[in-house]
């Protein structure tokens, strides 16, 4: 390493982020046949993988006494709400599973510490084509995972999700359930369509993810595929000030709808009755009103110190449903499950969209681009799902999240998107 640890550790963290999108990708199979060996425990290896580089590195820097806002960011955010969590009652093990599951989110921030951004999109790029084969199989012939169980930690937990929408069968192709595998989706082709290739290719690209996310039922990834790429049509086609007002204009607009719902839920306001074509309604809409944000806000009480702090790692999503099924709330949006967790801490995820968009243009206007690109899919399917126990999206927050903390690290990228004969900050064209 010629006493450098930087090219190891950026190793490191994409050999980690290669074996939890492949987990992700494939965890339907790669469960179903490790179950029988007794392994399956081996599916949360990559996270575990993932926490130690997460921590070595954050340990060398800090100790190395050089100024990491990154690395300062994390231990901030472990260190309070772990601490805030078990001063709150919950047990050990149910804080540690709700920590392990923001694995992801830290990842993508020590990526971005690294410079590693563009590798790693390149990579999330790639999972699109084994999500959209995958689901397109699982139309033609019925996966043997599929509905089926196992148990772990005392609990039954399927290998993918079996269930329907309207009579309608949600495909999980070979993830665990149809929304991962229509969220692999949305996100690789995004990132696809705003590549450079042939207009008939992206064509091809964005009807294959239309067809494949159809076939899951899933609509906020259904259109997180058509904003984004519309958006990022209409970004490419303005320059200098009036590109930053667009893309501010759009991530408030986006902010405004993803935190608007759940505060209008918490404010009594309900949708009415309403028909449906095939799947397309807003009957998921008023049951997260109804019955999914209510239950998230009913975890604050009382209120003091958890409308401030929230309550912490494990005390909403995944680690409810191992160690407190009774109270058990998955959230179903981003800002509600970031609110839970962190109290007045969720603005500082507020900012990493608002302030985050504003500074890295400054700084990098080359690679803001792609800042703006990965904000929005995280705004749409933030606005309907929690995402940060979703390995896909998970990892895209903590890359928005450590672009905000550290904009200069976008500057170390700028040289690898220099091509000849092409200016900085040149539009590709959708």
């Amino acid at each position: 390493m010629n006493g450098n640890p930087a090219p190891f550790f950026r190793w490191s963290a994409l050999a980690a982020l290669a074996l939890m999108l492949a987990n992700d990708a494939l965890g339907g199979p790669v469960r179903f046949f490790l179950a029988p060996l007794g392994l399956v425990g081996l599916s949360y290896a990559p996270f575990l993988v993932a926490l130690a580089v997460i921590a070595v590195h954050s340990l060398t820097a800090l100790l190395s006494l050089r100024r990491d806002a990154i690395a300062m960011a994390a231990f901030f955010l472990s260190g309070v709400w772990l601490f805030h969590a078990l001063l709150l009652g919950l047990s050990p093990a149910q804080v540690a599973f709700g920590f392990y599951t923001w694995m992801p989110f830290f990842l993508g921030m020590l990526v971005v510490a690294l410079g590693a951004w563009n590798a790693a999109l390149r990579m999330v790029a790639l999972v699109w084509g084994v999500a959209v084969l995958g689901v397109l199989a699982n139309a033609a012939f019925r996966f043997p995972w599929v509905g089926e169980s196992y148990e772990i930690l005392g609990v039954r937990a399927e290998f993918a999700r079996q269930w329907q929408v309207f009579g309608i069968e949600r495909l999980p192709g070979l993830s665990r359930a149809s929304f991962t595998a229509a969220n692999q989706i949305a996100i690789g082709g995004a990132l696809l369509l705003a590549g450079q290739m042939p207009r008939l290719q992206k064509l091809a690209i964005w009807l294959a993810s239309a067809l494949a996310i159809g076939l899951t039922t899933s609509k906020a990834p259904l259109a997180a595929l058509f904003v984004a790429p519309l958006c990022l049509l209409a970004y490419d086609r303005l320059s200098g000030r009036p590109r930053f007002r667009f893309s501010q204009a759009v991530i408030f607009g986006l902010l405004a709808v993803a935190i608007g719902l759940p505060v209008a839920a918490l404010l009594g306001l309900r949708f009415g009755e309403s028909g449906n074509l095939a799947f397309l309604s807003l009957g998921s809409v008023g049951v997260r009103m109804d019955e999914m944000w209510p239950r998230a806000y009913a975890l604050l009480d009382p209120s003091w110190p958890r409308l401030v702090l929230g309550v912490g790692f494990g005390g909403i999503g995944a680690g409810q449903a191992y160690f407190d099924p009774a109270r058990f709330s998955p959230g179903d949006n981003l800002f509600v499950f970031v609110y839970a967790t962190f109290g007045v801490g969720s603005l500082l995820f507020v900012a990493a969209f608002w302030r985050g968009n504003a500074a890295l243009f400054r700084v990098a206007p080359p690679v803001h681009r792609d800042f703006f690109l990965v904000a929005m899919l995280v705004l749409v399917l933030g606005a309907m799902a929690n995402i940060v126990e979703s390995v896909l999206s998970g990892f895209l927050l903590g890359l928005l999240a450590g672009r905000a903390a550290d904009p200069q690290a976008a500057i170390g990228a700028i040289a690898a998107r220099i091509r000849p004969g092409v200016p900085l900050g040149a539009p590709v064209r959708i």
